[in-house]
């Protein structure tokens, strides 16, 4: 019998790391955070003791079973992505999971986080033995952290900043620092002075520049217009960028494109809200998003809401 991979998920495309094969180290929404954009929904708890949410056993298993697969071959992934449905540095089994991948694979590894741990010495040591480090930071303000990210209880944003400030010192991979804008809340002048000076102390190699693409947690998380992240993007310097939409030509091999005409085929019988289609064909939300988004940037579905749910059709 085949072992359910409920920690290892895709490949999916990735609008910053390519074709991406995600492992999911934490349960779903265990996270440090509450943001009110997140995709995924509302945090019940934030938390930031870190633990072996996933015990390694399961998370080795998992590994291994993935690169012992016939169709491993077929898959020419980009990176293998710790990241997910919550904060990867949560778990302490992570320098086991990261030590056991690159027994099997030469592909890149990126660590996606919302950078909100490396205060601690102990998770920079960790992460240190990554390719790349995605980390985020949103905002400077302690009221608007509060209003924006709605931490757990102990954490502060200029520790948070001290973290990435140190990480950089001792880090000797690639830092590409993401900064997510909301209208209305941390596009302001001030708080983007804020930001610009946060950026340079911490020193990332790149800058990403990001916006709401989904719907969030709260209506309140409104996307910023490409306009604006362009009237921004040179005060961030010659390193920063937008974050692309995927291209309307990428391929991404026939595992996606099987996906894409399962939904597309389901769809066209009746629209279903992101719930639905994770049911009906066994993938993990993050999967379905990301399928979604290359879906609705390439033209071929829409969504509207109904009820208080978001559905998905196709444009007939």
């Amino acid at each position: 019998m085949n072992l359910a991979l409920t920690h290892i998920f895709g490949p999916v495309p990735s609008r910053r790391l390519g074709l991406s094969l995600g492992v999911d180290l934490v349960p779903f929404k265990t996270c440090t955070l509450d943001c009110i954009y997140c995709e995924l929904g509302k945090t019940a708890a934030p938390v930031n003791k870190r633990a072996e949410y996933v015990p390694y056993e399961q998370l080795e298993r998992e590994i291994k079973t993935f690169f012992a697969s016939k169709d491993r071959a077929s898959h020419k992934l980009d990176y293998i992505t710790l990241s997910g449905s919550g904060e990867p540095t949560l778990n302490t089994a992570l320098p086991r999971v990261i030590e056991l991948l690159q027994k099997l694979t030469k592909t890149p590894i990126a660590l996606l986080t919302i950078g909100t741990l490396f205060n601690d010495p102990e998770v920079r040591r960790e992460a240190a033995a990554v390719n790349v480090i995605l980390p985020s930071l949103d905002v400077v303000s302690a009221d608007l952290f509060a209003v924006l990210n709605r931490p757990a209880p102990g954490l502060d944003v200029k520790k948070i900043i001290a973290g990435l400030i140190a990480l950089r010192d001792e880090y000797r991979g690639k830092i590409w620092l993401e900064i997510l804008f909301c209208r209305g809340l941390n596009d302001n002048p001030k708080e983007i002075k804020r930001l610009v000076e946060a950026v340079g102390v911490i020193k990332p190699d790149k800058v990403q520049l990001n916006t709401v693409v989904r719907p969030g947690t709260m209506i309140e998380a409104v996307t910023v217009t490409q306009a604006f992240l362009k009237e921004v993007l040179p005060k961030f310097g010659p390193q920063a960028e937008i974050i692309a939409p995927f291209s309307k030509d990428s391929d991404y091999g026939k595992t996606i494109e099987k996906t894409e005409e399962t939904i597309l085929a389901t769809l066209k019988r009746r629209p279903c809200t992101k719930s639905d289609l994770e049911q009906a064909l066994g993938l993990k939300a993050v999967e379905v998003i990301k399928i979604l988004d290359l879906m609705l940037e390439k033209g071929e579905i829409k969504s509207l809401e109904h009820s208080g749910k978001r559905y998905f059709q196709t444009i007939v």
